[in-house]
């Protein structure tokens, strides 16, 4: 079994992939997560998005001074998130695999739910945190994320 775990602050993304297909997608607080690690650790592979791989909050045009504030702020409540969460991985002996985050062909399923549909056949309700939650247990390897 693999697990894809995308981090944030109120909700983080959990998909469960089995033989390559898509089972579960979840939204889950900090210490649901935890409790969710827990239940599936035997057996299982977990695919953390690396919160650590971009270092730099970089200017979005368009935005202000207050925006980008507030852009740096949420980027470092999800950095904390992820850095516990490796952490905990970590500490629980859990096998487990950071990823960078998506880019390319598979950073647009991210942002369309419905090319996320056509490439996984997913048919449920899903978010920006689910799909990439899925998307690094579907394809968290590093050779695979390179395509597209």
């Amino acid at each position: 079994m693999r697990i894809g775990i995308d981090p944030d602050l109120i909700k983080s993304g959990a998909a469960v992939v089995v033989d390559g297909q898509l089972q579960e997608l979840h939204a889950l607080t900090f210490f649901e997560l935890i409790q969710f690690i827990d239940k599936h650790r035997e057996g299982t592979r977990f695919f953390l998005e690396d919160v650590e791989h971009d270092k730099a909050v970089y200017i979005r045009p368009g935005t202000n001074r207050k925006q980008m504030l507030k852009i740096a702020q949420n980027v470092g409540s999800v950095k904390a998130i992820g850095r516990l969460l490796h952490g905990y991985l970590q500490d629980s002996g859990a096998d487990y695999v950071l990823v960078k985050p998506l880019q390319g062909y598979y950073k647009r399923a991210k942002k369309d739910a419905d090319f996320f549909k056509k490439l996984t056949g997913w048919e449920g309700r899903t978010n920006e945190d689910k799909r990439d939650a899925a998307l690094l247990a579907l394809y968290g390897d590093t050779s695979k994320l390179r395509l597209g």
